[in-house]
């Protein structure tokens, strides 16, 4: 799958690393941005150099009106987070309007946890950082 600046992610770029996959409908990219930034951000503070981490937005476009891909690409040369653009709605099962739907993925590629978001605040990123200090310390112990 592409981001809108045309740079490809595979499952294999992901593989070893403790995985947040942020998804929103198209009608949400403000609410997608705005969570997805939160969650890095203040992540990046907690993070310490042994953890691999990676963090991957998307929004599905499957059904999208072609004013908002027209709106995508006039957008592509602004500083941007990468977001990456389901076409094809392979990642669209269980996305809800109005809010985010993250999935946290450990190291192994086993699902540890799925939420939806409306906010998120710091204590919701205190929250989710718990799952990476378990696959940090599975990790260890395997």
């Amino acid at each position: 799958m592409q981001d809108q600046k045309g740079k490809v992610f595979t499952s294999e770029s992901s593989k070893g690393k403790t995985l947040f996959l942020l998804g929103c409908g198209f009608k949400d990219i403000v609410l997608c941005r705005k969570h997805g930034r939160k969650i890095y951000w203040k992540m990046q503070t907690l993070l310490k150099d042994e953890d691999s981490v990676e963090f991957l937005a998307y929004l599905d476009l499957h059904k999208a009106p072609g004013a908002v891909n027209d709106y995508i690409s006039g957008e592509r040369d602004k500083d941007y987070e990468s977001i990456l653009l389901d076409k094809k709605g392979d990642l669209s099962e269980g996305l809800k309007d109005g809010t985010s739907y993250l999935r946290v993925y450990s190291r192994s590629g086993t699902i540890l946890h799925e939420e939806y978001f409306r906010n998120v605040d710091d204590s919701v990123v205190l929250r989710l950082f718990e799952f990476v200090k378990v696959d940090r310390i599975r990790r260890r112990t395997s």
